[in-house]
């Protein structure tokens, strides 16, 4: 019988832990079996009848081993939230020591956060449109230009002869005057292909789309309104579809007004212009053109049928290319197809993925600047340890118990992370250039909270391992006896906490190079000609309606009489008037030019950006001339044709000769002498945009001779708006003056994504570097701390205070020294990464990369001055009687 009940209580205790609840639970269930088996036996049972009786009166031993169970599950509960509170409780204790770390995480996980919402709304949320992966964006292609606009004819043709797409559609610029209700305004407009909502698989809220038979000639003076101009304008009334309004002096149809969630790729494609920046729409013309295919100036979109890739459309349109060339255009050009979502993100992705990088390595130093402070407070809780390990408690209770500190200190930080992440979201969006792609997508979502959440844990069991498992592998027989400060397992956790300094000083200097990159970079493009000047320059639109100004020498005099009513305003230096601003981005594209004298080719396409340009407009906008003359008053409509071109221009096409009196046609065989355009002037170059690395050639016509009935103002001088309106107002009170900004607020804007990267990257590494400044100041702290006693018997024997302080010093140095060598390295293969955002400078440009080491050998000589004060200033009495 005894054997018997030492059998289930040992087949018991197998199945149990040995904690107090359960030991209850086996002693109970033991006394209960015991009791059952003895009144079976004294029935008269056998003994092993006795036991199986007993066993079916509990419900046999699985439900033992049940229960058993459920007391593990809970016991496991009840261990958890205890090592909660005790957490809480230990580092309420030391609250200054929970600040610091809370906020130094805080910081970190907040950039996390801010920068990861960015990507997700940018990067990761789909474009707003049914199936976006079908919808690509197309592109002619040749040797000389990799992108350039189609011509209306050649979409007509694309459009009604591939196999491949389910929708093409053309979009291009249209900026529309509205009248008739309140003073006339600008309104931004685009002008689209009868497929334009289809392609994208948008439909209107109310009213219906345009159809194809909207792009007829006198078809198409219909409209179709933004949520936005809807309710702003409109009031929101419903019975606006099917009334007139008045564009351009010209009244047009709404049938349409799109949801106020509706987001359109704008004609720039690089951003996306969302409904609250479009204001409406109308339907392109096709006219009877189809021998007009050298102007090149529509962009064009498509939605692929479905299973095919972007590679078979664009094989499909090469191939229709290739006949369309006998036919038209002649040979040199190729298709190219971009993904839509490619298009618009553009080079914002590159830079997005070298911020996360960025902050990703903030959290790193953070982690690793928490660590040493844990690895510091571990010192002083290494007899705690020893005792609680003597008590009986094992070395993975421990590590849970010191874990669960870290992880409740991760969520903290995390919690007031994410408060900083709301804040810097709402500054990051204020910061981004006017033309950052997707930004009304960026936003603080579950998906960002629960990155958040994941990163907390990481973070907690990142920066806590280390520490936990250092602290408890301390000797219980050395630490009880000596309170932990047992040579051994002091010099092991400085060890430790130098190679963890090194890390971080490591991590800050790529931090510190990726700045002084972009900073280096960011003066050149400030230091460079921009090949005009934009000081004390004002400019404005506009767009004079087609009805009151039919006559294209109407449109020419009233520029001609605008520009007399601007000069003669004291303080104005020069008034010009063109159809593009520098930096701002061009529309027009020529190609298939004929130069004299030189046999055309059937592979080299000549192509180059038309502008048109009244006199002065050089002048105002301070381009200098290189040869030649600018336009002028005479180059008229009964002159002959001339243009001005640029530098790039006139190199590409006469390297080493004078290209003035040089002439170019835009026939293929020119038949008189009047079909040849003479070069007047070579201007100096200006880029398209500020870091473009080569630009294209260009021509202006004069605007007497290409008029043109939108352009821009340019007027170099004193003056302000109100001056610029009047002049308008007084030869035409219904004109609307739009866009009305100075010229270095447009220089300035086209740096902002340049500034945006800068700005961010610099601040990152400036919290970097304070926080491996802070790991140096603790490391040597603590170092100097375990060896007073040694200063003071050095002091004693003769030592003087400067060499205490210089052996510190060193011993920063050293550490930081190691660290510079090692972030220097690691740099040298990061930056090129940062290749596509620098300007002028060398991923491994030898200034930035000396004056980081200088920086690096600085900030550790400070973090080491105060604890070297310290060392100089022991006591060697003290020593020697400790001695």
């Amino acid at each position: 019988m005894k054997r018997l009940l030492d059998r289930l209580i040992l087949r018991l205790r197998s199945l149990a832990a040995r904690t107090r609840v359960e030991q209850e639970l086996i002693r109970e269930l033991a006394f209960h079996l015991d009791q059952q088996i003895r009144e079976n036996l004294a029935a008269g049972m056998s003994p092993a009848g006795a036991r199986d009786a007993a066993m079916r009166t509990f419900g046999g031993l699985s439900q033992v081993q049940e229960e058993c169970r459920d007391m593990r599950r809970t016991n496991h509960l009840e261990t958890l939230w205890g090592d909660l509170r005790y957490a809480i409780r230990t580092l309420g204790r030391t609250p200054g020591f929970t600040v610091v770390i809370v906020l130094t995480l805080a910081l970190a996980i907040g950039a996390n956060t801010a920068i990861f919402s960015v990507i997700q709304g940018v990067l990761l949320k789909p474009l707003p449109f049914p199936q976006p992966d079908r919808l690509v964006r197309i592109y002619f292609s040749s040797d000389t230009q990799p992108k350039f606009p189609l011509n209306p004819n050649d979409f007509l043709d694309f459009r009604e002869r591939n196999r491949t797409f389910d929708n093409m559609a053309v979009i291009t610029r249209h900026d529309a005057q509205l009248s008739g209700s309140g003073e006339p305004v600008m309104l931004r407009a685009f002008s689209v292909s009868g497929s334009y909502f289809s392609t994208l698989g948008l439909t209107p809220a109310r009213g219906r789309d345009f159809l194809k038979d909207d792009e007829l000639p006198g078809r198409g003076r219909i409209v179709i309104l933004s949520d936005r101009l809807w309710r702003s304008r409109f009031n929101a009334d419903p019975s606006i579809i099917g009334h007139n309004i008045t564009l351009n002096t010209v009244t047009q149809m709404v049938v349409g007004i799109m949801p106020p969630n509706a987001q359109h790729p704008g004609n720039n494609f690089h951003a996306v212009a969302d409904g609250n920046t479009v204001d409406l729409w109308v339907p392109y013309t096709f006219n009877d053109n189809s021998a007009q295919r050298g102007s090149h100036f529509m962009d064009a979109i498509g939605r692929l049928k479905p299973g095919v890739s972007p590679e078979q459309g664009n094989a499909d349109l090469s191939a229709l290319l290739l006949r369309m060339a006998d036919e038209h255009t002649g040979r040199g050009w190729h298709v190219y197809l971009v993904p839509l979502f490619k298009e618009i993100v553009g080079r914002s992705q590159r830079m997005l993925f070298v911020l996360l990088g960025a902050v990703a390595l903030l959290l790193l130093i953070a982690c690793v600047n928490a660590a040493n402070l844990l690895l510091a407070r571990s010192s002083a809780r290494v007899r705690e340890i020893a005792v609680r390990s003597a008590l009986g408690a094992a070395r993975a209770r421990i590590v849970r118990q010191l874990l669960t500190e870290s992880v409740v200190i991760a969520f903290a930080a995390a919690a007031l992370g994410t408060t900083f992440a709301l804040g810097g979201v709402k500054l990051l969006v204020l910061r981004l250039p006017p033309d950052f792609p997707r930004a009304s997508a960026i936003r603080l979502d579950l998906t960002v909270f629960a990155v958040t959440l994941l990163v907390a844990v990481l973070t907690g069991l990142l920066f806590g391992l280390v520490p936990a498992l250092t602290a408890s592998r301390a000797d219980l027989q050395q630490s009880l006896r000596e309170g932990g400060r047992g040579a051994t397992g002091v010099s092991r956790q400085l060890r430790l906490r130098n190679f963890l300094v090194v890390g971080e000083t490591a991590l800050a200097c790529v931090l510190l190079i990726a700045a002084g990159l972009m900073l280096h970079s960011f003066v050149n493009l400030l230091q460079a000609d921009p090949g005009f000047r934009p000081h004390q320059v004002l400019t404005a639109s506009l767009s004079l309606p087609r009805e009151h100004y039919r006559e294209p020498a109407s449109g020419v005099r009233f520029y001609a009489e605008l520009a007399a009513n601007l000069q003669a305003i004291p303080g104005v230096e020069a008034v010009g008037f063109g159809t593009d601003l520098p930096w701002t981005g061009y529309d027009g594209n020529a190609d298939g030019y004929t130069i004299e004298g030189r046999p055309s080719s059937a592979t080299e396409k000549t192509t180059a950006r038309f502008h048109a340009a009244s006199a002065d407009y050089f002048k105002a906008l301070g381009i200098p001339l290189l040869a030649g003359r600018f336009v002028n008053e005479r180059d008229d409509n009964d002159a002959p044709t001339v243009i001005v071109i640029n530098e790039s221009m006139a190199k590409r096409y006469w390297p080493g000769q004078d290209a003035v009196g040089k002439r170019i046609s835009f026939n293929s065989r020119p038949a008189t002498d009047k079909e040849w355009i003479r070069i007047i002037g070579v201007v100096a170059d200006v880029k398209d945009q500020p870091d473009s690395t080569t630009v294209r050639p260009a021509f202006w016509l004069p605007h007497a001779q290409q008029p043109e009935r939108q352009m821009l103002v340019v007027v170099r001088g004193n003056i302000d708006q109100a001056q610029l309106r009047d002049a308008v107002r007084r030869l035409d009170p219904e004109l609307a003056v739009s866009d009305v900004r100075q010229m270095n607020q447009i220089a300035a804007a086209a740096l902002a994504t340049q500034r945006f990267a800068l700005f961010l990257i610099g601040l990152f590494a400036a919290l970097a570097l304070v926080l491996a400044t802070f790991g140096m100041y603790g490391v040597v702290s603590y170092s100097v701390n375990l060896r007073m006693h040694e200063f003071g018997l050095r002091m004693a024997l003769g030592a003087r205070p400067w060499d205490l302080t210089s052996l510190i010093v060193r011993q920063g140095l050293t550490l930081s020294l190691a660290g510079a060598a090692v972030g220097l390295a690691a740099a040298a293969g990061v930056t090129r990464l940062l290749r596509g955002l620098l300007y002028g400078v060398s991923g491994q440009d030898p200034v930035t990369f000396a004056a980081v080491a200088l920086v690096a050998i600085f900030t550790a000589a400070l973090a080491c001055y105060l604890p070297a004060r310290r060392a100089a200033s022991a006591d060697p009495m003290q020593s020697l009687r400790a001695e």
